[in-house]
């Protein structure tokens, strides 16, 4: 069985930069693997204890350093990792990151039996990819996916949470699971899984090798944009109360009034 996770590296939000201008400084801030990434790729390796044949392929698209999540994801049990980078892709939107990674699917992992996926990203939390990717790959998907009962070569049952409604999924494969909560079982690299990590050559593919033009992809193929991250203004004035709870609060709302 193939499995493909599809992971991010997002910045550290206890380690957030700013510009003059009030937007994100990205270069000047820690990176991470995006959580809800992090949690597929557990239930991804899960599944080796269940299964003998299970080949894990993590693919990433991001700036050279996106190596990291990368050589993390081959130590937590992944097989394979793929990073795609291009000067080209950068500042693609959610619908041009689905295109690039749906390209790089479809030519050098199309025998996948499963996509795994976290239901969104921490930096942009649109939960758009998944979906995307999806209908690129015209495959079913599953979407708010908080426990996986059952997955082969052949299908998968997923129990999908939406507001206050469960309901159980089965999916024929191939298909796509976009996880919403952390696998139980959850591995801990050690020391040598981290020394073979560094000995799995990570493959790299760019606009070229995917047979993209530049104006399909990066802010030139991107129909939207984010047009500024900023800090959000606190105006209020909060009032402590030591004690008479009741009587303060009362009389608060009265000079509210």
């Amino acid at each position: 069985m193939n499995i493909v996770v599809c992971i991010k590296q997002v910045p550290d939000v206890d380690d957030i930069k700013w510009t003059k201008e009030n937007n994100l400084d990205r270069a000047q801030m820690l990176s991470k693997i995006n959580p809800y990434d992090e949690w597929a790729i557990d239930w991804a390796v899960s599944f080796k204890d269940k299964f003998k044949d299970v080949n894990i392929t993590a693919l990433s698209m991001g700036p050279n350093q996106a190596v990291d999540v990368l050589n993390y994801a081959l130590a937590k049990g992944a097989n394979r990792a793929i990073l795609l980078s291009d000067k080209a892709f950068s500042g693609s939107d959610t619908l041009a990151t689905s295109k690039i990674l749906s390209r790089a699917i479809e030519k050098y992992l199309n025998d996948f039996n499963i996509i795994l996926t976290g239901q969104m990203a921490q930096d942009g939390d649109t939960a758009q990819v998944p979906v995307s990717l999806a209908q690129l790959l015209n495959i079913v998907d599953a979407i708010n996916v908080d426990e996986i009962f059952n997955i082969d070569k052949n299908s998968a049952i997923v129990s999908q949470k939406i507001e206050n409604e469960i309901n159980i999924l089965e999916l024929s494969t191939p298909c796509l699971i976009a996880v919403n909560k952390e696998c139980v079982k959850k591995y801990q690299p050690k020391i040598e899984d981290y020394i073979k990590a560094q000995n799995t050559k990570i493959e790299s593919y760019g606009l070229e090798d995917l047979g993209f033009d530049k104006n399909e992809v990066g802010i030139l193929g991107s129909p939207t944009m984010v047009y500024r991250a900023y800090r959000p203004q606190n105006n209020k004035n909060p009032y402590e109360i030591k004690q008479d709870y009741t009587q303060k609060i009362i009389d608060l709302l009265l000079e509210a009034r």
